[in-house]
């Protein structure tokens, strides 16, 4: 009889090269991809390990697994177990779900319990350096979380205004503006469905040098309205191009897997065409231990007029 068919164990991640690891610590940054599979990937963050398999296959018991390799000179105090897409996690050395962390010499505190997002994406590490060497005078953070974007732009002297429907994400953006003894009057935080802030900062006539548009793949948006890629960006788009101030740079980060680079540069070039706007594109950023395949699909729009 032949033996029942089992799904075969997840590939061990591969831990990115010794090197990287510290070129990236050397940037002031202790949270970023650590080691990474298509069933596994490892997280550090800060002084934690977050395992995160793709499917629920038994935890390890070759604690190697989770192990940096021996030259690297660092080993977690915490390790957490999680399955993609779960409300539970396990942790197999410490406890407790809040840390801080450190990204370009920047802090942000981090909630690593199931079902929340961590508060800082290290896949938008680059596009954080990108805008640091842009040193702009005023940032839009659209869909800002909890504020990175925000907080390292306020890190180079720029004003900023960060929107988000979430109250528990903006409150946490505003201990991280704390955290680096940024927070003061020139920085505004608006609990507000983007789609309607867009088109009142048009009618005031605020410009911003930089914008930062990274909306969800889907939400529940405000008075029950759904919020959808699809039929969101476009119009979102439109407006964003409104608010950029002359030499001013846009990143639009779209993170869904249907979105294609190419479909992405078709839309903005099509825009940009019919409102007769000069400006040059650069695609997004991506950090080098991240892999292609789980970066957003990002675009810079330069305006040059």
């Amino acid at each position: 009889m032949a033996p029942p068919f089992r799904k075969p164990p997840a590939a061990p991640p591969v831990w990115i090269a010794e090197k990287t690891w510290q070129e990236i610590e050397s940037t002031g940054t202790d949270a970023f991809l650590a080691a990474w599979s298509p069933g596994l990937r490892l997280e550090r963050w800060g002084r934690t390990l977050r395992a995160i398999a793709t499917r629920p296959d038994p935890i390890p018991c070759d604690d190697t697994l989770l192990t940096p390799p021996p030259a690297f000179p660092w080993k977690a105090k915490r390790v957490i177990w999680q399955v993609e897409g779960e409300k539970t996690a396990q942790h197999l050395l410490g406890e407790g779900w809040s840390t801080e962390v450190a990204e370009l010499d920047l802090r942000y505190g981090i909630d690593l319990s199931p079902g929340s997002a961590p508060g800082l994406f290290p896949d938008q590490r680059e596009n954080r350096i990108f805008l640091r060497s842009l040193r702009p005078a005023s940032l839009l953070n659209l869909f800002a979380h909890t504020c990175a974007f925000g907080v390292l732009a306020a890190s180079t002297g720029a004003t900023s205004l960060n929107i988000d429907t979430s109250a528990r994400a903006l409150e946490r953006g505003r201990e991280n503006f704390f955290r680096n003894k940024l927070a003061d009057n020139n920085h505004r935080f608006w609990k507000e469905d983007v789609r309607k802030a867009l088109p009142r900062l048009v009618r005031r006539g605020e410009t911003f040098s930089a914008i930062i548009l990274d909306p969800p793949t889907f939400a529940h948006g405000g008075s029950g309205k759904a919020f959808r890629i699809e039929k969101e960006l476009g119009p979102m788009l439109l407006d964003c191009l409104r608010l950029l101030a002359p030499r001013g740079s846009l990143l639009v980060s779209i993170n869904d897997s249907k979105t294609r680079p190419r479909d992405l540069e078709t839309m903005v070039r099509s825009i940009l065409r019919q409102k007769k706007i000069a400006a040059r594109l650069e695609p997004s950023r991506r950090p080098p231990e991240v892999p292609a395949i789980r970066m957003p699909t990002g675009v810079w729009i330069n305006r040059e007029d």
